[in-house]
């Protein structure tokens, strides 16, 4: 039921063009309104914020974020059947998985940088969204020093291949948790609320072994020798932000042909088109490594 939730969803999402409604953000805006209505969390800015903030410990922000996947984990489990939890699970992970908004930019990024337009380039750079990615960031990618296609990388980690092994690991309330995580966590960030460093370190932990499957995949699917390396310094490493992880790494495993490296120079969407066609073909290994876990019984 597992593979086959992901390989429809994964196509579904390929071929349809997602509205608002089919998207994790609307509603977990929606439920960040909800927790702030009530008075249990408040999410803006400004002093009003700040005061309600000191009253919420991050244990209770990691209950709220944790809440929803728990219910419906229950929900599956004592009132929907094998049939409508396969329907549930199938419709949770096509609204947690992907980001219109960053195809669009990315869309927009290749038409600028194949007109030469390297102001536009290094706006839509900008437009990514850069202040949950790094501990210390002012937004913008100059400060990071990350080029578009590496950031590009983690952010289509974190909305498809993130997304997936938590759901592979625990089905929709797992790809549920983490979407709503992530979501709070970069409102958080980019309101410079007081609990963003407690959703971060969150994240951290969320990430921590997806990021290195991730990059795991990505060098058996792209340059090996070259990546491996890099790949076991970061291993075992717990003071190395997921972000770095995947970057460097990823950066080790493209592989340009020769009229590639020729153009790279001249033009900057070179890398990002590299970047993602590795990022798709990790995603086919995800896909055939859940299909032998599939066929071993290892997975429902």
């Amino acid at each position: 039921m597992m593979l086959m939730s992901l390989l429809l969803v994964l196509s579904l999402e390929r071929l349809i063009t997602k509205t608002p409604n089919w998207h994790i953000e609307k509603y977990a805006a929606q439920y960040r309104a909800f927790l702030q209505d009530k008075g249990l969390i408040k999410f803006q800015e400004g002093n009003e914020g700040e005061e309600g903030s000191k009253k919420v410990s991050s244990t209770a922000l990691y209950f709220y974020l944790l809440l929803p996947a728990v219910v419906l984990g229950a929900i599956e489990y004592w009132v929907l059947g094998a049939f409508l939890t396969f329907i549930e699970q199938s419709i949770i992970l096509f609204i947690c998985i992907g980001c219109p908004a960053l195809r669009a930019v990315y869309k927009s990024f290749l038409n600028a940088a194949d007109r030469g337009d390297l102001q536009a380039c290094s706006m839509y750079t900008d437009q990514l969204g850069h202040c949950a990615s790094q501990t210390d960031s002012d937004g913008s990618a100059g400060t990071e020093g990350k080029t578009f296609g590496q950031h590009l990388t983690w952010l289509n980690y974190q909305h498809y291949a993130a997304v997936m092994l938590w759901f592979i690991a625990f089905g929709a309330p797992g790809a549920l948790f983490y979407s709503l995580s992530r979501s709070t966590t970069e409102a958080l960030c980019d309101a410079n609320h007081p609990l963003k460093a407690a959703a971060g370190r969150l994240m951290f932990a969320l990430d921590y072994i997806p990021v290195r499957v991730t990059a795991f995949g990505m060098l058996m699917m792209g340059h090996f020798s070259r990546a491996l390396p890099e790949w076991i310094k970061y291993a075992l490493q717990f003071d190395v932000p997921a972000y770095d992880v995947l970057t460097q790494i990823s950066s080790k495993a493209e592989i340009l042909t020769p009229d590639e490296q020729q153009l790279q120079a001249e033009n900057a969407a070179i890398e990002p088109k590299v970047l993602v066609k590795l990022a798709k073909r990790n995603v086919i290994f995800l896909l055939v490594i859940t299909s032998a876990l599939t066929l071993v019984g290892s997975l429902a």
